[in-house]
């Protein structure tokens, strides 16, 4: 009525192994994906001074001073108390921060963090359960984000908007020039009908 079946082992998974003419000893070819390098400063680890980063950094412990990561991304975790401004593309706050956060590209203010300063970025995401008390700008002319970010802050804006090129027109739907309707500077009377 019931069938028991036995367990297959899992097979063994394949290695690619490349032998050369000259030597008959195989060798291992490694296959990884490309990772990109982020730094990691411990929970167990308190920093004094300042940090430039030029990858991706994690922090989980404690740092006194200003974070300059202005080309990466900048993970602040769950147990990380910051004192000191930061500087970053993007910013991810779970932890506790005191000082302005300015983040050229996006900051994003997650349910665990408790954020005291200012946060300047174009684009700011506040998760419920976020405590946050200070100011937020959101203006990509803001004269700190310009001053942190300089040329790097202005290539990332977003293109100004012009629904017409140099010269053209917008067209209605039979591909005449669209022309809005004339706005007399004085009042018409009222035509009588009979």
């Amino acid at each position: 009525m019931f069938h028991k079946a036995k367990h297959r082992q899992p097979e063994a998974t394949a290695t690619s192994v490349v032998t050369t003419d000259t030597d008959r000893t195989p060798l291992r070819q490694e296959m990884s994906a490309p990772r990109s390098s982020v730094s990691v400063i411990g929970s167990h680890t308190s920093v004094h001074g300042t940090i430039d980063a030029g990858e991706d950094l994690t922090v989980e412990g404690h740092v006194e001073g200003t974070i300059t990561c202005k080309q990466n991304t900048v993970t602040l975790g769950d147990g990380s108390r910051i004192l000191g401004d930061v500087y970053a593309h993007t910013l991810h706050v779970s932890g506790e921060v005191e000082g302005n956060l300015v983040a050229s590209h996006r900051a994003t203010i997650h349910k665990s963090a408790n954020v005291r300063g200012t946060i300047v970025t174009p684009c700011l995401m506040l998760e419920d359960g976020s405590a946050f008390h200070g100011n937020i700008d959101m203006d990509p002319e803001n004269a700190l984000l310009k001053e942190a970010f300089g040329e790097l802050a202005a290539s990332r804006q977003a293109p100004s908007f012009s629904p017409f090129e140099d010269g053209d027109t917008e067209k209605d739907g039979s591909g005449e020039p669209f022309t809005e309707p004339r706005q007399d500077s004085e009042p018409r009377q009222a035509e009588d009908s009979t």
